[in-house]
């Protein structure tokens, strides 16, 4: 009777580590955009500067209920339209500074700083986004 009882209650404790882990995966995409990742929301990018190293994919994220494009001022890159809840991903194979538009939504701009492989990568997470200037 005791290994049921063992058993058991190793169950539920695994089934609750499980949720709880989960649960706070959930949390972390809600609050923000994740590594590497721009959301288009309420008109804007956020974060309006990220800094990735060379050889990072971008994810940018359609979090608004109208479309919006990710367009290089250069000319390098031009997601089309991105529709509500659509993704939209680019690789930045050199070092420099990219800056981009959505060229649906004036004053919506940002801009991608791809440093050589031994910088830090990390987002510049202001919560900036250029939206409504």
């Amino acid at each position: 009777m005791n290994l049921y009882r063992m058993i058991f209650t190793a169950s539920l404790l695994a089934v609750f580590l499980f949720t709880a882990c989960e649960d706070e995966s959930n949390e972390q995409s809600k609050d923000g955009p994740g590594e590497n990742e721009v959301w288009m929301e309420d008109i804007a990018f956020t974060p309006g500067e990220l800094s990735v190293p060379v050889g990072t994919t971008v994810k940018w994220v359609n979090k608004d209920d109208v479309d919006h494009t990710v367009t290089s001022s250069d000319g390098l890159f031009d997601s089309g339209h991105i529709s509500a809840g659509e993704i939209y991903e680019y690789t930045f194979d050199s070092a420099g500074t990219y800056d981009y538009v959505c060229t649906l939504h004036s004053g919506m701009t940002g801009t991608v700083i791809v440093g050589d492989s031994g910088s830090n990568g990390g987002d510049d997470s202001d919560g900036g986004g250029g939206g409504g200037y």
